[in-house]
């Protein structure tokens, strides 16, 4: 049962509104899901974690599929349902294979060909950054340089790490309920 009351768009202010149908549209979701429906109870929080997730998931030279990676990675080890389920499908959206989505999910073993090692070394940082970030070290730096990125990606990884994070500690905070739209996208 979640701690917040979902507030939809007929019980909205207008500039909530606005940013419903900002995510829906550039998101691409069929709907405006709990997540954004639980923050719509505060204006100053939804227009900032919009504003981040906006930047952050959709501007930038890192792939957006390969974020949304990021985001399934980090639920996975954060034990983060809602996170999971929803990343996975914004993963299907953008069309990502679902045995690469099913091989993040279960903990990118090294011998799974649907993962690229590029792609495996970039959420293996990603996962550490978002876990112990003060451990990340030289090597770890390394492996993202070995596969072509330069400081401007590098920092993106770190940037979607963080926002993961940051979504997968106000999803449990609040105890959404997964969409049902996730399992139709």
């Amino acid at each position: 049962m979640p701690r917040f009351p979902l507030i939809h768009e007929t019980d909205a202010p207008d500039e909530v509104t606005e940013i419903y149908r900002d995510f829906q549209r550039e998101m691409r979701f069929p709907d405006v899901p709990n997540f954004v429906r639980t923050l719509g109870a505060s204006h100053s929080t939804l227009a900032g974690t919009w504003g981040l997730l906006k930047h952050v998931l959709l501007d930038g030279r890192l792939p957006r599929s390969t974020k949304e990676l990021i985001f399934v990675a980090i639920a996975v080890k954060r034990e983060c349902e809602y996170c999971k389920e929803a990343h996975a499908a914004c993963c299907r959206v953008l069309g990502v294979e679902d045995n690469t989505i099913r091989a993040v999910m279960e903990g990118l073993k090294d011998d799974a060909p649907e993962i690229p090692d590029h792609t495996r070394d970039i959420l293996r940082f990603a996962i550490k950054c978002g876990a112990t970030p003060e451990q990340l070290n030289s090597e770890d730096f390394a492996s993202l340089a070995q596969h072509g990125l330069d400081n401007e990606q590098t920092l993106e990884v770190i940037a979607t790490a963080a926002m993961a994070v940051y979504a997968t500690i106000i999803a449990d905070a609040t105890m959404l309920d997964i969409d049902a739209m996730y399992a139709e996208m």
